[in-house]
């Protein structure tokens, strides 16, 4: 008897002893890129966009963008510039806002074929993509436009290889756990569900 209560303290022991370590990594990954999220509206005009199979430019090229309504991590920002990118040319140098602040530099390292959606006096166009920002954090999201077009005229358009005049409409962006995150967090219920599996062994 005494020897399965000792069996049971020591599994508990080890548990509370690797449990902080584990902790630690979470906390040392997270404080070291930091993950932004949230998005923004572009409140303005004077940069059109053109999307095509081959990419998506802007016109001018950089264009300065204001921002509207705005969530998350954006909030203290007012302006941006966004530049034209090549799918093939991935990955690429694609907005900025803030201050040159060095961090909010976003480079796109794919984007998906857009989604269509008709909407009042238009088509919403829609790109799911994944990127980095400068610091390293890894970040997924949407960057949306308006055009004039129907959503047939507009899904024909882009399918047989022409050109979408559009409007740049917003960006939503949210972060994606770092690799040692997700091991802190697979270690920590690794010793959780082991000292469970034990504690239940003893008492059986």
């Amino acid at each position: 008897m005494f020897a399965i209560k000792s069996k049971v303290i020591n599994s508990a022991l080890a548990a509370t002893a690797v449990l902080p370590l584990a902790i630690a990594g979470i906390v040392t990954s997270a404080s070291s890129a930091q993950a932004y999220s949230g998005g923004f509206t572009f409140d303005g005009s004077g940069t059109v966009a053109g999307i095509s199979k081959t990419g998506i430019t802007f016109n001018p090229n950089p264009g300065t963008i204001a921002l509207g309504i705005k969530t998350g991590d954006f909030l203290g920002d007012s302006t941006g510039t966004i530049y034209s990118f090549l799918n093939t040319s991935l990955p690429s140098k694609f907005i900025d806002v803030g201050a040159a602040d060095g961090v909010k530099l976003l480079s796109l390292t794919s984007i998906l074929s857009p989604t269509f959606t008709s909407v009042f006096g238009g088509t919403d166009v829609s790109f799911n993509f994944t990127g980095l920002f400068e610091d390293g954090s890894q970040a997924v999201g949407n960057i949306d436009f308006t055009t004039l077009l129907n959503a047939t005229n507009a899904q024909n358009t882009y399918s047989t290889g022409g050109t979408i005049n559009a409007s740049f409409k917003g960006v939503t962006v949210a972060s994606v756990p770092e690799p040692t995150t997700l091991l802190g967090l697979g270690a920590v219920g690794s010793v959780m569900a082991m000292s469970r599996r034990r504690k239940a062994q003893a008492s059986s």
